[in-house]
């Protein structure tokens, strides 16, 4: 009886290893399915292409640091601030990138001028045309900055780097106490979004833009500039990323990324060009969104602006502000951010 019990263990321990070595076979297969046919008819005039500084890969999450999503809080005397590169970069290269974009953030975070436009109106067609009714909602949103940023007020407080190659870096930012002197190092941040929202009939084609720039300018030292602009039209989308006057290529991917408080088989943030394009979108988007309900009515011209056009509305916002950070959280879809921001007046 104990030899057959002894057998029988060795029976299922040998079946549990194969089913094991099996199913994450079939996890890996499955995986590559879901990337070729999630990808397919994604991007525009992108190519799926391979990475050149990952020389491994994994379909499991990368797991991001605690302070990522919970970084200090900032205060009066200092802020913090996030910047990430680019995947598939080395780790020189990710690094000057991630520490650029986070001076760009900390500009932005400091003190920041926000506009906001917002345009809707309604054209109606003759009786006769299938087409009706149609509708458009233009939007327009852009947070500006500027300031000094060198060695005596920034710290690099943390670093990390994901299994795809990016370089993430938390930079505490102290604001200049004294006058800022004229060979001090001065940087412009800018953030823009733009809506398209169009309604024919029962239709409704959605387009964005989404675009961060940035260029700092240090003394007897080269203009150094950044652009990342992600656009998309339906399920199409365009990605550009540029740094110091370089074109920034990498793979579009599956990447995902986890938070190391969730439990166990929690699904993934996806996202298809890494972690600091849906970062920005999801920022850009909540300041878009945060303004709009502050915004203000400006004209309704109704016949006035076209034979056509029966109503045309605007709204605009425009503020000086200071932005706190206190947050991130997101699961496989949502990425949301815990902001507050104080006007300046």
């Amino acid at each position: 009886m104990n030899t057959y019990k002894y057998l029988r263990f060795i029976f299922l321990a040998i079946f549990t290893f194969l089913f094991s070595q099996y199913t994450d076979a079939q996890s890996q297969k499955d995986f590559e399915k879901i990337f070729i046919k999630e990808t397919e008819g994604k991007a525009h005039n992108i190519q799926l292409g391979s990475f050149k500084n990952v020389s491994k890969l994994s379909y499991y999450p990368d797991t991001l640091p605690a302070w990522f999503f919970s970084p200090p809080r900032s205060s009066a005397d200092y802020l913090y601030a996030i910047g990430i590169s680019d995947p598939d970069q080395t780790p020189e290269e990710a690094n000057l990138q991630a520490l650029h974009r986070a001076k760009a953030m900390a500009m932005l975070q400091n003190k920041c001028q926000i506009q906001y436009f917002r345009d809707v109106y309604t054209i109606e067609s003759d009786d006769y045309s299938y087409l009706g009714t149609r509708q458009r909602f233009d939007t327009y949103f852009k947070i500006s900055a500027l300031g000094s940023i060198d060695s005596l007020n920034y710290t690099i407080v943390h670093k990390y780097f994901t299994r795809y190659n990016e370089a993430i870096i938390l930079l505490q930012y102290a604001n200049p106490l004294q006058k800022v002197q004229d060979n001090a190092p001065m940087m412009t941040a800018t953030g823009t979004v733009l809506y398209i929202e169009a309604q024919i009939g029962d239709a409704f084609e959605p387009q964005a833009e989404y675009e961060m720039l940035a260029a700092l300018k240090s003394p007897k030292q080269p203009l150094t500039t950044s652009q990342f602009t992600y656009r998309e039209k339906g399920n199409r989308f365009l990605v550009i990323s540029e740094f110091s006057g370089k074109k920034v290529e990498y793979p579009l991917y599956i990447y995902r990324y986890s938070n190391p408080s969730w439990a166990p088989n929690t699904h993934p943030l996806t996202s298809y060009n890494g972690l600091w394009s849906i970062y920005t979108q999801n920022f850009l988007r909540y300041l878009t969104l945060s303004t709009e309900q502050s915004s203000r009515k400006i004209k309704n011209l109704g016949e006035m602006y076209d034979e056509q056009i029966s109503n045309l509305t605007g709204e605009v916002a425009i503020k000086t502000a200071k932005i706190f950070i206190n947050g991130i959280e997101f699961g496989e879809e949502d990425f949301d951010f815990d902001i507050n921001i104080q006007e300046i007046y």
